[in-house]
């Protein structure tokens, strides 16, 4: 059994550090997104979005190889309920300790550390869309000859009125 939890242990830490190169590819493909939105590049943004469909597709793929890990690990260990990635980690961390390793561990907090970063990416690109798409409304309400005012509800939201 000594022997089997060691190649798992293998396994899960070669798919973990896996996670961490596709996730960094996604964090970057973000940030290039990013800069392809300030440029106004549209052509460029098509190609990075579909880099990222594709960057996010092989993460899926990773993702099926971690179940089927899970399903390993947990015949393995059939009287505890490994049924999720938090279970996974606690199980793999008592082999950790046991054997004096920390290569799992290490590659998690470097993957929590880049999905964070990801995730703060997307809000800033989302944000510019966002203030983008705005911009574009203003310039076709404007051209149309309609003037905006914005009031405010009692709740404190605005209200805008075209004339």
């Amino acid at each position: 059994m000594k022997d089997k939890l060691a190649l798992l242990y293998f396994e899960v830490t070669n798919l973990w550090k896996q996670f961490c190169e596709e996730h960094n590819e996604l964090f970057n493909l973000t940030c290039d997104e990013y800069s392809l939105l300030l440029k106004s590049d549209l052509e460029l943004l098509e190609e990075k979005i579909n880099e990222k469909n594709e960057c996010i597709a092989r993460i899926g793929t990773l993702e099926m190889m971690r179940r089927d890990l899970i399903k390993d690990i947990s015949a393995l260990y059939p009287e505890k309920n490994i049924d999720s990635v938090s279970a996974l980690l606690e199980v793999m961390s008592n082999y950790e300790i046991e054997s004096n390793q920390k290569h799992l561990f290490r590659f998690n907090a470097l993957l929590i550390d880049i999905i964070e970063k990801i995730q703060a990416q997307n809000k800033r690109n989302q944000l510019f869309i966002n203030k983008a798409l705005h911009s574009l409304q203003q310039i076709r309400i404007e051209a149309s000859g309609k003037k905006n005012y914005s009031t405010y509800s009692a709740k404190g939201s605005a209200v805008t009125t075209s004339t």
